[in-house]
This record gives C-alpha cells, structure tokens and sequence, in this order.
C-alpha cells in the first residue's frame, strides 16, 4: 500500500502546530522587543510569508521520502524522523527570525552615533608595521598595543566600536582582548564581531582572548568556595554604565568551537582556572590561516 496518503494525513498535523508555534514567536517578537511597531510587523509578516511558501517544499521532501523508506523500517518510525527534521528547521527560521529582527533593522551600539577617533597618532605611526590592538582596554592599557575602547578614557590611544575598527583590513598582527566576548550574544559574535576581527587580521595572525572560565566558577560555587554574588557579577557584569552587562558565557570546549567556526585555527587553551579579583579566568589563542603555498 502506497505510503504517502497516510504520511500526509498525519504530517499535516504536525505542521499546522509547527506554523502556528512560529505565528506566536513572531507576536511575541512584536510585543515585547520592536521599538517601530509598524515596521517590524512588516518585517514580521514578510518572515510568516516565506513560512508559507516553505511549507509546501517540506511537504515535496516528505512526498519524496516514500521512495526512499526501507522495506524493514516502520512507517510511524520514519514519520517520528521526518517531523523532528521539520522541527529542525523551523527552529533555523525561527533563529533567523529572530536575529534579523534583534539586529537587521537596529544594531546595539556602546554609544549612539560612535565614530572612530585616534586619541594617539604619534603611537599609532610607530606601530606601522606591527600593529597589536588591546581591545575593549578600559582601565588596563598595556604599552605595547594601541589600547582600543569605546570611552575616551585616560590612555585609550584609539575610540571605536570593536565590531567597527579603524584599521585596513590585514593589517593587524594580533588582537587581544580580555573580558570582552562575554559582552556580546553569541550569534553576534558568530555573524559581525568575530568575522569582523579576522577580516582585519593579517595571514597568520594571532587572536589572544581571556573571558571569564565559567566551569571553574560553577565549580567553585557549587563547592561552597565561591559566593553567590560574586557568580552573579561576573556571570551578568557590573552593570555600572550601558556597556558593562554580560550576554554570553564560555567553557573551554565552547569557546574553542566558537573560534574554530569563525575560521581560526591552531586554537588552544593556555590558561584555565586563574583568579582576577573575583573572578576565575581562562585564555585562550588562535591563529588566521595562512594562504595555502602556490605551486612555483
């Protein structure tokens, strides 16, 4: 008996609640995160149409996946895998949704209208050549980086947005940055901040970044060694100024991942578990590929 009917019929099911899940995420976009409600209801809307257009090709793969069944294989079985492959991606579009609208229209920015201003030419000349940013420096400034930092504070040599930088691209021998990545969602880390470092770093450049080590510290708290407050602060920030909130945390597997992804390699943790201040630490290093030999 030819199994498609009965995939469809119990399919259809599936769908309509899966179409109406993503009715209600986009509602509760437009309710609680849009400043312009006109506009991102527009957007929304124009996002509910391409669902409805993606509904009949997930219908064709399930038409299509009746030649493919095998003989030993249960139809309720299969239908069990194809509606988790359309909750699959449904949860691709919801993301997509849900970025686009988060950062397409408005982007988060440390200060309205920042724009890059060089506070120290004369270091910035003498670097030519072996160009070191310090990134998101604040207070810390180490000497031999042009230090970095959306506030014009003492010693900043540079103010700019770190998602923004004034530099060509390669032109970069290496970024560092301590307890900055935390200060960002991990999907604009993975589509605008890190993607934006490595276009600015020269073929074989090196990333350094220190971020809080979330594993030590939970570890830590759960034996009694760490106070619930100092993990609130360093897991959410100080929250003393608009940029000073924390959106992100990491482990030594999903920091590794997360730069592997943006097209680093030779990525390594060289430090875990290390206390500054309250908080544990870790560092981590990678490199910019180096284009591969041309053949002479």
């Amino acid at each position: 008996m030819p199994l498609i009917r009965p995939l469809k019929r119990l399919a259809r099911p599936v769908i309509a609640r899966l179409h109406l899940r993503v009715v209600y995420w986009a509602r509760e976009v437009t309710d609680r995160r849009l400043d312009n409600l006109e506009v991102q209801l527009a957007a929304a809307r124009s996002e509910l149409d391409g669902l409805e257009r993606y509904i009949p090709l997930i219908l064709n793969a399930i038409q299509s996946e009746n030649a493919t069944i095998r003989a030993d294989a249960r139809p309720e079985e299969r239908l069990v895998e194809l509606a988790q492959e359309v909750l699959e991606r449904f949860q691709f579009v919801r993301n997509e949704l849900f970025y686009e609208l988060r950062y397409g229209n408005h982007e988060r920015q440390p200060e309205v209208g920042l724009e890059p201003r060089v506070l120290n030419p004369a270091k910035l000349d003498g670097a030519r050549g072996d160009l070191r940013l310090n990134l998101g420096c604040g207070h810390v400034v180490h000497p031999g980086y042009i230090n970095v930092d959306a506030r014009p504070l003492d010693d900043v040599d540079v103010v700019a947005d770190v998602r923004d930088l004034p530099f060509e691209p390669e032109s970069v021998s290496e970024i560092y940055s301590a307890h900055l990545l935390e200060h960002f969602p991990v999907e604009e880390l993975k589509r605008t901040v890190l993607p934006h470092w490595v276009s600015r770093l020269t073929p074989g450049g090196r990333l350094v970044s220190v971020v809080p080590d979330a594993t030590t510290m939970i570890a830590e708290y759960a034996a009694g060694r760490f106070s619930f407050d100092d993990l609130r602060e360093v897991t959410f920030g100080d929250q003393e100024y608009e940029g000073d909130f924390h959106y992100n945390m990491f482990t030594t597997e999903s920091l590794s991942t997360l730069l592997e992804d943006a097209g680093f390699e030779h990525v390594a943790v060289t430090t875990i578990g290390r206390r500054n201040g309250v908080c544990y630490e870790m560092e981590i290093v990678g490199r910019k590929p180096e284009p591969a030999d041309r053949p002479t």
